[in-house]
């Protein structure tokens, strides 16, 4: 991509009023770039991640209050929204290479999705839950045990490895947890 670009929450995950700005630049002596602001959150944002699986290039935001919206580049106002969670999220994340998002809660649990909003599975503190169907892409992260009964704390921050199935899950409680699929 020849454009450098930049997303990030209007104001910070304490005090923020639900926006988020995209700022496009050209790496060019003309120094010219755009400057696009969405502002259909209601409430303060936990993640900004760009997302290119298959032929999308969509800026992706989540908000404490559950939802998820895509926002296409070209367009003025979000694609598509995704209620994913009844509890505040505390973080989101996104796989940079394989269509996985995760959602963490400071109710104490993170969840595995797909971009369509399939949950595929949920963590808690006594294990793992299974949802949604058992294709290809639902066993990326699979239904084998992956926590093995440890304790997730209140969420606090979620990152997937750059390359490998790797979900890395901070708590409140001062832990930082590392999840994989089964075999991995």
């Amino acid at each position: 991509h020849p454009h450098p670009i930049l997303a990030r929450g209007n104001g910070n995950s304490v005090t923020g009023n639900g926006g988020v700005t995209n700022q496009q630049s050209q790496a060019q002596p003309q120094r010219r770039f755009k400057l696009m602001t969405y502002a259909e959150h209601s409430n303060w944002i936990v993640g900004t991640f760009f997302t290119g699986h298959g032929s999308r290039y969509e800026v992706m935001s989540g908000c404490v209050d559950g939802n998820i919206k895509f926002w296409d580049l070209r367009y003025p106002s979000s694609i598509r929204t995704l209620d994913v969670q009844r509890s505040r999220m505390t973080a989101l994340a996104a796989h940079p290479r394989v269509p996985l998002l995760a959602t963490g809660s400071h109710a104490q649990f993170i969840k595995i999705l797909t971009p369509d909003g399939d949950t595929l599975n949920v963590m808690r503190y006594h294990g793992l839950h299974t949802g949604g169907e058992q294709g290809s892409r639902e066993r990326a992260m699979s239904s084998h045990a992956m926590t093995h009964g440890q304790r997730i704390g209140p969420v606090s921050c979620l990152a997937f490895h750059p390359h490998k199935m790797i979900l890395a899950a901070g708590a409140t409680d001062e832990i930082v947890s590392l999840y994989s699929p089964a075999g991995v």
